[in-house]
């Protein structure tokens, strides 16, 4: 029989704190949040933001280490991978299209919903000034769009990350059953290992001018977006798991350790945002937006572990906790909801920014509980 998973309470809440950051982050790129401009200490949190998407691929993959952490378990890839695909990419095909549709209405230059007799005319405006739109769509669905950005617009933007989880999905089997068998020394060396590919993408992001891309927008979409490196991130989640397994960081079990150890690292995590500077090289400023966070998201995976901690602590409140489960959710559905929120009202007012995020949270967590729900009871029957 397989041993059960190891399940860390605390890591939901930090779950729900990453999406919500990027949620954050979208609605500000969206000039939803032009109320708040005048903040300086916080602005950077949302903007920067201090929990970009690595975090997503650190946790992953730390939790896909302790769920096969049994050396006899069998994984086959095939219907894992249809798993993951069967969780995510259904809600991601309907998100995609759902955006297509909002994309055509804003840019056919309606300002009032279309009576059926005018839908093809909305349609045919629409699609007109868009950049390649049929493309664009095929490439979403297709989870090619971000290795090839600039062939295409952005319809549902956070659908990139789809592509590279795929991608860590698909070494999970192998490499889980691989990484069991190792000692401690080769997990020490993996441990910086990763951070080398990391290290030389923002080399030469840095030294490359604009490439063949038309713009730099164009060229750090690529670098930010293409999937080879953050399976890198994936693959440090991992390892920290099996560090953790292997006592290494015991020393976090302690209550006034854990405390201290998340104060410090939210503490080195927000100094992080104010040293990137304007004037310096693009490679510097990448590494340290793209390569410092992920060291520092992974210790405070690691401080939560224990459930010991302020922070851990309130990450372990049950409501929050059954929100953070459903934190993906948000993740890959905010963006058609903004785009559609701003058609009907002024985003850019406090109130209707907590309406929006409640709606978002509520319909992802009501939409998680059903599917647990269903689950166990397939199971009863079964």
């Amino acid at each position: 029989m397989p041993k059960p998973a190891n399940y860390f309470p605390a890591i939901d809440g930090l779950r729900l704190l990453a999406s919500l950051n990027i949620v954050m982050l979208h609605l500000g790129s969206s000039n939803a949040l032009m109320y708040m401009s005048d903040c300086k200490w916080v602005m950077p949190i949302i903007s920067a933001p201090a929990f970009a998407a690595g975090i997503f691929y650190v946790l992953a993959g730390f939790l896909f280490a302790s769920k096969y952490s049994d050396p006899d378990r069998s994984i086959p890839v095939i219907p894992f991978m249809f798993g993951r695909i069967a969780k995510l990419y259904r809600l991601h095909f309907f998100m995609t299209l759902l955006m297509f549709v909002l994309v055509v209405f804003k840019m056919s230059g309606y300002t009032h919903l279309p009576a059926l007799s005018e839908i093809g005319d909305c349609a045919s405006a629409g699609l007109a000034k868009m950049f390649h739109p049929w493309r664009s769509l095929i490439m979403h669905l297709t989870l090619t769009w971000s290795i090839v950005p600039d062939l295409g617009m952005k319809l549902n933007e956070p659908s990139w990350s789809l592509t590279s989880f795929f991608l860590c999905y698909a070494i999970t089997p192998w490499f889980s059953r691989w990484l069991i068998k190792q000692n401690r020394r080769t997990l020490w060396i993996l441990f910086g290992g990763v951070f080398v590919p990391g290290l030389l993408w923002a080399i030469v992001y840095g030294k490359t001018g604009n490439l063949w891309f038309d713009g730099f927008d164009a060229k750090y979409r690529f670098f930010h977006m293409f999937a080879p490196v953050r399976v890198f991130e994936y693959i440090f989640g991992m390892v920290l798991y099996r560090l953790y397994n292997e006592g290494v960081f015991d020393v976090f079990k302690k209550d006034y350790v854990s405390g201290l150890a998340q104060a410090l690292l939210l503490l080195a995590l927000y100094g992080s945002l104010f040293l990137m500077r304007p004037d310096a090289n693009p490679g510097y400023n990448y590494f340290i937006h793209h390569s410092l966070p992920i060291f520092i998201y992974g210790m405070f995976v690691v401080s939560l572990l224990s459930g010991k901690g302020f922070l851990a602590k309130f990450f372990c409140i049950p409501l929050v906790r059954h929100i953070g489960r459903a934190s993906f959710y948000p993740y890959l559905i905010h963006l058609p909801i903004i785009t559609f929120a701003w058609g009907i009202c002024n985003l850019n007012r406090p109130k209707n920014t907590i309406l929006l995020l409640l709606f978002i949270y509520t319909v992802s967590t009501l939409y998680m509980e059903f599917k647990v729900w269903r689950r166990k009871k397939a199971k009863a029957k079964a």
